[in-house]
């Protein structure tokens, strides 16, 4: 019973050490030191490094610190007379994780005595997560101002999972934090080119832990390509049906692999459908920033509005440029459409007449045998009447030049003309 009442005085005097020194007490150990963490975090990363001090409070001469983990005592080291030690944990990897404790050894004339242990410090060790893979949709390789893309941050499987992300601009700003694992970027010039990265984190002890970086997806920007320019030849844009008709698309510059194309009122040419050629190249030259649209006959259906455009090979993407301006071409058919029928009624006007001139030559022989011609003239006689001198040359002699006669007779009466036609000398 005594000793009962004696322990809370015994406590008493062992915190009131100015007042009751503890070699007066033997059997009682020193009193508990202090243990600190620097720097005091919830968790800590692998390959991070930590310091734990133990702190020994006034007294007798302190000999020896130790350290404790799980309950498991540390090989003591020497205190140098010093009544602070330090214990550093350097590189901590996730086997370092556990509850520590310190104590120290008091060199008595007894011998050397252990206090008491220390206040537990816990020490969470965590791996860094797993890095993320950061993705681009749509992906280019190269993109247009005006344009946009999505970036998202995916976080692998793990034992926690992730609670935020981070996308930024490698040596930039970021660009955002959140929850959400994606971004959309709006380009808007070629300042928006440069590499990406992204992050996320865990919170396993009331506190962010961040993965390693993702892999960086670089984003490239370019201005489309310059306008091109349509000429057509002739310069008029007039041209006769049947003629050729030439239209150029001309390219500034001459970098890289261009693709041509040619409308029509909108819509694309395609060679073979307006009878047409399309080359890449003017005739002479090895330039790829001409294109001649060559049409051998022109005819009505190439009336029309006519513009131009290309493509530009830029890392693997064709990318259009802007159309050209307009030219209006008109095919003239007013003279050859003309023309033709004309033609054909002069041929028919010509063939009628030829007719015509056969004919009367045809009827002219026959009438030539039927009616005999006098040698002077033909006298006509009263029918019924005497008989009448016939010329003995045939139809096809020629009659020797000579005067027409003509003689008329009454009333009653054939007539009878006879034509002389002049004739050449004989050989």
């Amino acid at each position: 019973m005594a000793l009962t009442h004696l322990l809370p005085v015994l406590a008493c005097l062992l915190t009131v050490p100015q007042l009751v020194s503890p070699a007066a007490f033997p059997d009682v150990a020193p009193r508990a030191p202090t243990l600190s963490v620097n720097p005091h975090r919830p968790a800590y990363l692998s390959g991070e490094s930590l310091s734990l001090t133990c702190s020994a409070p006034g007294g007798d001469q302190v000999v020896q610190f130790q350290l404790w983990k799980n309950g498991a005592a540390q090989p003591p080291m020497d205190s140098h007379r010093q009544r602070v030690h330090s214990f550093p944990l350097a590189q901590l990897g996730v086997q370092d994780s556990g509850t520590y404790t310190c104590l120290y050894h008091v060199q008595q004339s007894e011998g050397q005595r252990q206090s008491w242990r220390s206040n537990p410090v816990s020490i969470s060790v965590y791996d860094h997560p797993a890095a993320p893979a950061l993705s681009v949709s749509p992906q280019r390789p190269v993109y247009l101002p005006g344009e946009a893309v999505t970036l998202q941050c995916m976080a692998p499987p793990g034992a926690h999972p992730a609670t935020g992300f981070l996308l930024s601009r490698v040596g930039g700003r970021n660009l955002s934090s959140g929850s959400s694992d994606t971004h959309t970027l709006s380009i808007t010039g070629l300042g928006d080119a440069g590499s990406f990265t992204c992050l996320y984190w865990i919170c396993p002890s009331r506190w962010r832990i961040q993965s390693w970086e993702s892999r960086p997806i670089s984003i490239n920007v370019t201005d489309p390509p310059s306008q091109p320019v349509l000429s057509v030849d002739p310069q008029s844009g007039a041209v006769r049906e049947g003629l050729p008709l030439l239209i150029s698309c001309i390219a500034p510059g001459d970098t890289g692999d261009r693709r041509f194309h040619f409308y029509k009122g909108g819509d694309e040419l395609v060679p073979g459908d307006v009878e047409s050629e399309i080359s890449t190249t003017e005739p002479g030259t090895s330039s790829v920033n001409v294109s001649v649209l060559r049409i051998p006959q022109a005819g009505p259906n190439n009336t029309g509005v006519f513009t131009c455009g290309y493509e530009e090979n830029v890392g693997g993407r064709w990318i259009p440029s802007p159309r050209s301006r307009a030219v209006n071409v008109t095919v003239n058919v007013t003279v050859t459409a003309l023309a033709q029928p004309r033609n054909m009624l002069l041929a028919c006007g010509i063939l009628v007449v030829l007719g015509m001139a056969l004919t009367a030559l045809v009827c002219y022989c026959r009438r030539n045998k039927r009616v005999p011609e006098p040698s002077q003239y033909l006298r006509g006689s009263e029918p019924g009447g005497g008989d009448v001198e016939l010329d003995s040359r045939g139809c096809h002699e020629e009659p020797k030049p000579s005067s027409v006669g003509v003689e008329l007779p009454g009333e009653g009466s054939d007539v009878y003309t006879l034509l002389t036609f002049p004739s050449s000398a004989t050989p």
